[in-house]
């Protein structure tokens, strides 16, 4: 009976060994593509905002300059007010928006009550969210608003 193999035998085999680490490695590697999507998600919105903030302080430059009585408006051609969205750690803008406006004397404006159109906007390339490869994808955010020129007399 000393040669016989015993029926009891505890532990796992080498397959059952090689497939709970295959099994982790899918679960791991799953979990990391999320983590890693989220983040790229998140610093999307990071640009989001700070191109919103951007605009919004540009529209609110020109409202105040229409306000005051400005009414010669810059044409800003092809390139627009350049801004940069994100920077690394040196300062070298790494994604970079435009900012165009477009101020117009509103049609039904009267003789006592002038007031323009604003329409501001800001492009940037989506280059560097998720695994678009395209460089041709652009974001962009607009803002249209009217502003009053108050005039003292």
């Amino acid at each position: 009976m000393y040669g016989q193999p015993s029926k009891n035998i505890s532990g796992f085999s080498l397959i059952e060994t090689l497939v709970g680490i295959a099994m982790t490695t899918i679960i791991c590697s799953t979990l990391f593509l999320g983590i890693t999507q989220a983040k790229l998600y998140l610093e999307s919105i990071r640009i989001k905002e700070k191109a919103f903030q951007e605009l919004k302080n540009y529209t609110n430059e020109w409202k105040s300059l229409v306000a005051s009585g400005v009414s010669n408006f810059p044409s800003d051609g092809t390139d627009g007010k350049k801004i940069s969205l994100k920077s690394d750690s040196k300062g070298k803008s790494i994604i970079e928006g435009k900012m165009y406006k477009n101020i117009t004397r509103a049609t039904n404006s009267g003789q006592y009550s002038i007031y323009y159109n604003i329409s501001t906007f800001i492009v940037w390339n989506k280059q560097n969210f998720f695994f678009n490869k395209n460089t041709d994808l652009l974001d962009t955010l607009r803002f249209n608003t009217y502003q009053i020129q108050f005039s003292i007399q």
